[in-house]
């Protein structure tokens, strides 16, 4: 194969992420951001780099193209370049933007949106906050993202370049990171297919390193870690003090993923915490050892935590990590804080009831079953259904006719107008056809009477 490399070409945001930063962003400035800053932009700023230049006006032939659906649908424009079948992956929750195109159902009322921290089953007021968001999501990714996107690249493949929609439309397979056992169970078209765990591998045991330290005379060891994007030696003092003097409290080692250096000297940090600044999260979760995951909700991290069979004390921060650390929550494998009310109390008191309470980590071992019992692992499934797509010249069979309805046919809003219209009109005449009958008799009536 050929490997491009585009990197460098956009700024990087990974561990380069504040609390402050997104705490105060709004659904509409989250969105914004997606569309723009991780969206629109990206294209603007890859498609001026040599190396897609040079590819774009090679002379290379490809059967498929697979693609991100999250920001942007720029890089669809590199399906119809080289005359190729469209594949596009999502790596998280599906959004808003992303069923349109294929006649997905994706009705409201027990569909959480990606932006909602609801579980499927919903009181009145938040099915009206989840529709809401919903139909807000599809109107601001076409505001935010589309119509920058449509330029940017129809200036880079050519004026010849069909609407992103069009291309969006003509996509043939989706391949969703998700999967029933901790999602929610949602009816799928057979070319949305979900591959949950597609980076979950086989675990490898830790290297010499990492072996020693999770030797212990503990209990065992907790692991900690907020992702790849945000930095918890930036959250505040108080709420980070709170933690350790939590952690100081429980019989167990912890293992931290952070830079220790750039931790406030003011901040008194207990001996059984340790910090890396990298670690093999899978391999370590699934070390027998490790009884905790504290984590912020992360798709990624949720899975592994789940195929590990690993509790979750989950502190969201953005995006769809409340929903998954709720979902924890229902399924009874994790607890969530916010974080911006940990105190050292209610940080000590998740701690111990997922560390000491055996049904947590019973349901967790449950719903791991579930999450691994499949036909195929995510990763035979994904190169399965894009080998089914290259030898079936697309697979247009597997296409719904739903995508090709207007919304007022989808919805069967001018089917419901003719069954409400036609007893109206009836009603009407009926009414009519009386005031005239009565009106002659009352006629009748008074001259008789007279």
């Amino acid at each position: 194969y050929n490997e491009i490399s585009i990197r460098g070409s956009t700024p990087l945001y990974t561990n380069n992420f504040t609390l402050e930063a997104v705490e105060e962003l709004s659904y509409s400035d989250a969105l914004k951001m997606i569309g723009g800053a991780v969206g629109a932009d990206v294209c603007d700023h890859v498609f001026k780099t040599n190396e897609l230049i040079q590819l774009k006006n090679s002379k290379k032939k490809y059967d498929v193209v697979v693609t991100e659906l999250f920001s942007t649908e720029c890089m669809l424009g590199w399906a119809w370049h080289f005359k190729a079948h469209s594949v596009v992956i999502t790596s998280s929750e599906n959004l808003p933007w992303a069923t349109d195109r294929f006649g997905l159902p994706d009705n409201p009322s027990y569909i959480p949106t990606y932006f909602v921290d609801y579980t499927s089953k919903m009181t009145l007021y938040e099915r009206l906050v989840n529709t809401w968001t919903l139909i807000k999501g599809k109107l601001l990714y076409e505001l935010y993202s589309t119509k920058d996107s449509n330029v940017i690249a129809k200036r880079f493949f050519g004026p010849d370049l069909p609407d992103l929609n069009v291309l969006a439309y003509n996509t043939t397979l989706h391949l969703i990171n998700t999967h029933f056992s901790i999602s929610n169970s949602r009816p799928l078209l057979p070319n949305t297919v979900e591959v949950a765990g597609l980076h979950v591998r086989s675990p490898k045991p830790v290297d010499k390193h990492f072996n020693q330290i999770l030797e212990t005379d503990t209990k065992g060891v907790i692991y900690f870690s907020m992702g790849s994007l945000f930095l918890p030696e930036t959250f505040p003092k108080q709420i980070l003090q709170a933690m350790f003097d939590a952690l100081s409290e429980v019989p167990y080692k912890v293992l931290w993923k952070a830079n220790h250096t750039n931790f406030s000297p003011e901040l008194r940090i207990p001996a059984n915490v340790h910090f890396e600044t990298w670690m093999p999260q899978h391999d370590i979760l699934c070390d027998d050892r490790v009884k905790l995951f504290i984590s912020h909700g992360g798709m990624m991290g949720t899975q592994e935590s789940v195929s590990c069979g690993k509790p979750i004390l989950g502190m969201p921060i953005f995006a769809d990590q409340t929903l998954n650390i709720k979902r924890a929550e229902s399924s009874g494998y994790g607890k969530m804080l916010n974080l911006q009310t940990v105190t050292k109390e209610n940080f000590a008191n998740a701690l111990r009831e997922l560390l000491f309470d055996p049904k947590y980590a019973e349901n967790v071992k449950k719903v791991s079953a579930l999450f691994k019992d499949r036909i195929l692992n995510p990763l035979d499934t994904s190169v399965y259904w894009i080998e089914y797509v290259i030898r079936h010249n697309g697979a247009p069979h597997l296409q719904s006719s739903a995508k090709d309805l207007a919304w007022y046919q989808y919805y069967l809003v001018d089917v419901i107008a003719i069954a409400l219209t036609i007893p109206a009109i009836l009603s009407y005449i009926a009414y009519v056809i009386s005031k005239i009958f009565l009106t002659k008799i009352i006629k009748k009536s008074k001259i008789k009477t007279n």
